[in-house]
């Protein structure tokens, strides 16, 4: 635990403070849009963010494969399979960052990663599902696999679109870093604790402006707390439901589906960038930070009510999405106070 706390903050520290001469040797840097686009920061910004974040939590990984206090076959399985799964999203998105894939290219390559870790590893696949308030369970057999695809792939994309707003990926992951410190098994505690240490540090650098996540921070972020999310619901099944699980993902997944939802109405691409995102309705009404705060509330409180009231997932989930609806009617039918 000690060893990785301690490494991924030199690790987070190092690549925060060298952040721009790490950009520029990478060749991973956001560059403004001039013309008034989609991106309207000020300066180039390095996307390094995530690796950092990646090589923190891949050094705790090994370090609990290697020296971890009893562990079996079937948790190097399972620490293997996560591993090379986080390590292989990352580099889909480093490589979108760096060339530039096609949304077609990065939705058929991430799905193969996917299906093929849940397919070799059972701790992330899905024979079960139980919800708040059931007696009994619903069998999902072999659809398992499939649905556990579904929902990979729809967190990152969820993940992928909200991260348009200095801090909202970060802080979700920090939001979902100390949800499941309540759930998962000891032995996963340092993956946990490494990460949340980097996300920390990232944040502030990030705050600063002084660097991205990039689609490399974003896709091993999302794969990493989707799998981890997975293994606590598998092995903390007395406690943590499906409907907590969903609780923890709920914003951003609200307004992807809304998204995708609106694009496809009025005939456009799924896929196609805008600023119609819940944080851009936030900035333009509140302002940036502020907006910040009310996006990370929004996910916060409903996940902390659902801890401090097991077996009342269903209740916040619900809740959730009544606010979500409530702030973005606030701020589509508000007159904009602050530019982009």
């Amino acid at each position: 635990m000690l060893a990785s706390i301690l490494f991924a903050l030199v690790v987070s520290l190092v690549f925060g403070r060298n952040a721009s001469v790490i950009g520029h040797k990478l060749d991973v840097l956001d560059f403004p849009d001039t013309d008034g686009g989609r991106k309207r920061h000020e300066l180039v910004t390095p996307m390094v963010g995530g690796t950092a974040i990646v090589l923190s939590s891949l050094f705790s990984t090994f370090a609990v494969y290697w020296f971890g206090d009893g562990i079996g076959p079937s948790l190097q399985q399972t620490l293997l399979g996560f591993a090379i799964a986080v390590f292989l999203m990352f580099a889909i998105g480093f490589a979108d960052d760096r060339f530039g894939l096609s949304p077609a290219m990065r939705l058929m390559l991430s799905s193969i990663v996917f299906l093929l870790t849940v397919m070799n590893v059972p701790d992330f696949n899905l024979s079960v599902l139980r919800f708040a308030g059931q007696q009994g369970v619903w069998l999902v057999g072999a659809g398992g696999a499939a649905f556990v695809l579904l929902c990979l792939v729809g967190l990152l994309n969820a993940v992928n679109m909200a991260d348009g707003k200095d801090g909202i990926v970060i802080s979700m992951g920090l939001v979902w870093t100390f949800v499941l410190a309540f759930h998962l098994p000891q032995p996963m505690l340092p993956i946990l604790a490494a990460t949340g240490v980097a996300l920390a540090v990232m944040l502030w650098f990030n705050m600063k402006q002084h660097l991205f996540v990039g689609d490399a921070g974003s896709y091993a972020i999302s794969t990493q707390f989707g799998l981890l999310a997975i293994y606590a619901y598998n092995h903390d099944f007395a406690v943590m439901r499906a409907d907590d699980v969903a609780v923890m993902f709920a914003i951003p997944v609200y307004d992807t589906i809304r998204l995708m939802v609106a694009r496809k109405l009025s005939g456009r691409s799924m896929f196609e960038a805008d600023r119609d995102h819940l944080h851009h309705h936030l900035h333009r009404s509140f302002g940036w930070p502020r907006g910040l705060f009310i996006y990370v509330a929004m996910v916060a409180v409903p996940n902390i009510l659902a801890l401090a009231m097991p077996g009342t997932g269903l209740i916040w989930l619900v809740a959730a999405a009544f606010v979500y609806g409530f702030v973005l009617w606030i701020t589509r039918y508000t007159a904009p106070r602050f530019a982009e």
